[in-house]
């Protein structure tokens, strides 16, 4: 069980979880040994080749949901996958805009 506290590294204020330390530098001791307090450099290429992984398997699920929507009798099933539909079409078109700007 954690006790109450704070964690001990110098400008975190999470609380603690084991050791004396937050989640997120507890794992870092655990995996690697030593704290990084600098955070890794995010790659537009690699978040652009995410962005757009990620659209595929939306768009995926969309027709999946749309499928589905035709294909169940009953007007439950179709209400859950029409708000399914809905839910994904918000996603992509958050992707879309973010991809845009």
């Amino acid at each position: 069980m954690a006790s109450a506290g704070r964690c001990m590294v110098k400008g975190c204020s999470e609380p603690v979880h084991a050791r004396c330390y937050c989640r997120r530098h507890y794992g870092q001791v655990y995996r690697k040994g030593t704290i990084s307090s600098i955070a890794p450099e995010r790659d537009p290429a690699r978040s652009a080749r995410a962005d757009a992984d990620r659209l595929r398997a939306l768009e995926r699920e969309l027709r999946k949901a749309e499928h589905m929507y035709q294909v169940v009798v009953g007007y439950e099933g179709r209400v859950k996958w029409r708000r399914e539909m809905e839910s994904v079409k918000s996603a992509i078109n958050k992707i879309e805009k973010a991809v845009e700007s």
